[in-house]
């Protein structure tokens, strides 16, 4: 199933309770904040232990968002028990400063095995164990979702 919330677009495998989700467009602060709500209600509502995080084109994270995600939403994301996550790391210079601050800050608290991708296939295939027809299903569904907005769930997940 692939959702969407604002700029940010889900999709969320149940069988391998994987959760992969993109940024694709800009948001103001209260969408960001909604926004990043919904991947911890999604994560709760399927039981999610494995995260593909595209962060790749998010907009700039600005000071004020950095310290939200830090100080109120990480705290809320520790207890999820997500124990895997492939990011694809985002092109801004500034913002791979934001996330890895974001990571020096929940390491203390998250157990998570996390590893840097340039790309969503390698990404797909370490968190499927190379899944061949998973992955490919994952990517079909995705691919099309993007290629056609009406079969994009629009709102909660």
């Amino acid at each position: 199933m692939v959702c969407a919330f604002e700029s940010l677009f889900m999709q969320i495998e149940p069988s391998l309770k994987l959760l992969r989700w993109d940024w694709q467009g800009p948001m103001d602060r209260p969408a960001f904040e909604q926004a990043f709500e919904q991947l911890l209600e999604c994560s709760s509502k399927y039981h999610v232990r494995k995260w593909l995080a595209d962060v790749s084109r998010i907009p700039l994270v600005g000071t004020d968002e950095q310290a939200w995600l830090s100080e109120t939403w990480l705290p809320r994301f520790v207890p999820l028990q997500v124990r895997t996550i492939a990011l694809v790391l985002p092109v801004s210079l500034h913002n791979q400063l934001v996330v890895e601050s974001l990571l020096t800050d929940g390491r203390r608290q998250v157990r998570a095995d996390i590893q840097f991708f340039s790309d969503v296939p390698a990404a797909l295939d370490w968190l499927t164990t190379s899944a061949d027809t998973l992955v490919q299903q994952l990517e079909q569904e995705w691919q099309e979702a993007m290629r056609k907005p009406g079969a994009v769930r629009q709102g909660r997940c």
